[in-house]
């Protein structure tokens, strides 16, 4: 047997960026029934067969959908319950279950909002306006935000083919050559995850490109090149071990 928590909704004519308006609730209750299909039946003898069960932005004004809630009826205060608030932005008034208001994730505290915990409270009509309120605080917290942003592995490769980069120990004076077709950044991240180059010595590394492989070149020979190139003007600090073969050296 299942206890399905629904809400029955009808598609109004509300702002296209406002969550809460272009739906107007019908109903709200708990059913016990022994699947979903059995509950659907049930939904359908109550309110037609044209009635949907999701929200879909191909419904047109005054067509009616089910939301499936839960399926258990313990604790129904977490679905029953209702706010009202001001949106954070807008200011606008907005009524919401107490679970279903827009606001930022956990994610977004930790990576948007340097942790300020404070943001959690924070709660917006729209995702619209939630956005703009982002843009405006994190121009606040940190005014040269403008010039941030996350590398991402495919920046930086458009019109080439990639880079040759070159790894030193500064202790020790050992290298490493290697290629990547990617962000060199990027790639120098998943190096200090490695045995090699732990991320704890990080201070002991230096890491650089030693040349950009234009469009249309092959990137292995380049990095066979190299390879070789620095193998024979100082083998014993060389880490390589590929492409090293019967080189002769200085």
């Amino acid at each position: 047997m299942l206890e399905i928590i629904y809400r029955i909704y009808e598609v109004v004519d509300g702002t296209e960026d406002n969550y809460f308006s272009h739906k107007k609730e019908l109903e709200m209750d708990c059913i016990i029934c022994d699947t979903r299909e059995h509950f659907k039946e049930i939904i359908k003898s109550n309110f037609g067969d044209d009635i949907a069960f999701r929200y879909s932005k191909k419904l047109k004004e005054g067509d009616l959908y089910c939301i499936i809630i839960a399926e258990h009826c313990y604790n129904t205060e977490r679905f029953f319950n209702r706010v009202t608030f001001n949106c954070d932005y807008c200011e606008c008034k907005v009524e919401a279950y107490v679970n279903s208001f827009i606001g930022f994730s956990d994610y977004d505290i930790k990576y948007k909002f340097f942790g300020i915990s404070e943001y959690l409270q924070k709660r917006f009509c729209s995702n619209r306006c939630k956005d703009l309120y982002m843009q405006k605080e994190r121009v606040k917290l940190n005014p040269d935000g403008d010039q941030e942003f996350y590398i991402q592995r495919d920046m930086f490769t458009e019109d080439i083919t990639g880079y040759i980069y070159k790894i030193t120990k500064k202790s020790t004076e050992e290298f490493y050559i290697g290629q990547t077709q990617y962000a060199p950044i990027f790639r120098w991240g998943q190096h200090l995850k490695t045995e090699r180059f732990p991320i704890k010595d990080i201070m002991d590394y230096k890491f650089e490109v030693v040349e950009i492989v234009s469009k249309g070149e092959n990137i292995l020979e380049r990095e066979k090149h190299w390879i070789q190139k620095t193998f024979s003007e100082n083998y014993e600090k060389s880490l390589n071990i590929s492409n090293t073969a019967n080189i002769v050296v200085k």
